[in-house]
């Protein structure tokens, strides 16, 4: 793998409640080219021989908002949105000057997304996550009906309900009353069953107030539950609230913090911290494929 004379490169490493990310800025110009992305992401990701993270935020250009989100997961696939990542790379383009603290707009594959950042004690970041769809054929999902909501679906010895809607990304939803005895992996039946043909994230959810619910989380690209998932909190407190289990504005405990979700409708509000680790120079000589 080449990157012509580049050795080094600079680095961002953030994360959202645990959900952490590698930012590479390419406001300036392309650092990584496209078709080593893929291949560059799965090596900075590894835990063992890279820095370590669930995805990587690409910060670019953009001529219709403030600044181009590109997420990856760890795998390497570009995802549409990441709601944690947003918060960071949020945090990010106001912190180096690409945008000043307040309203702010970031393209991404799914759209023109608006979000609020404010720092008192600790960065803040009130995100416009758009329209949860609940289509099929939204999702997507390959199923003769017109939702995915209460589907029986068999993972490993269990049985569940799922509930599956769209919040940028496909999204999962299971009700379950014990989440620390649960065996995470049987998500993974869910995950790459045939009725989600582009897979699924899976969250476990379990109510504990009318306002409060904490999940679990199975990600699809990183194949293994995260510490917290922003398209997933703002996918499980609507299915609660839908079906009457929680009521407005839901507290969502993740294993890593806790995220704030409003609805306007069907347009979700996601409200949660933004933490910048540290900035660093990574070697590209001591990446393990090389």
């Amino acid at each position: 793998m080449s990157f012509s004379k580049i050795e080094e490169i600079r680095i961002t490493k953030m994360h959202g409640n645990g959900n952490d990310f590698v930012l590479i800025d390419e406001f300036d110009g392309e650092v990584i080219p496209e078709a080593k992305k893929p291949e560059f992401v799965r090596a900075v990701c590894h835990r063992r021989f890279g820095i370590g993270a669930d995805g990587m935020l690409f910060l670019q250009r953009s001529d219709k908002a403030d600044a181009k989100f590109r997420y990856f997961n760890s795998d390497g696939s570009e995802a549409g949105m990441c709601g944690n990542g947003i918060r960071c790379f949020s945090r990010y383009i106001v912190e180096e000057g690409y945008a000043e603290e307040g309203l702010i707009t970031v393209e991404t594959r799914v759209g023109v997304i608006e979000l609020k950042v404010r720092k008192d004690k600790d960065y803040m970041v009130r995100v416009n996550m758009g329209e949860v769809k609940t289509k099929s054929s939204d999702i997507p999902a390959s199923i003769d009906r017109e939702d995915f909501w209460g589907v029986r679906m068999k993972a490993g010895e269990m049985e569940f309900d799922v509930f599956a809607v769209n919040t940028g990304v496909p999204h999962a939803v299971v009700f379950v009353e014990n989440l620390d005895s649960l065996d995470i992996a049987v998500a993974r039946d869910i995950r790459y069953s045939e009725l989600f043909p582009e897979g699924t994230n899976v969250n476990f959810v379990s109510p504990i107030s009318e306002k409060e619910i904490r999940i679990r989380t199975y990600e699809r690209g990183v194949e293994d539950e995260t510490l917290s998932c922003g398209t997933g909190s703002v996918a499980s407190a609507y299915v609660a609230l839908k079906l009457g289990y929680v009521k407005e504005p839901v507290k969502v405990l993740t294993r890593g913090g806790e995220l704030i979700i409003e609805f306007d409708g069907e347009i979700a509000y996601m409200t949660g911290s933004a933490n910048r680790v540290f900035d660093g120079i990574l070697r590209l000589s001591e990446l393990w494929y090389i």
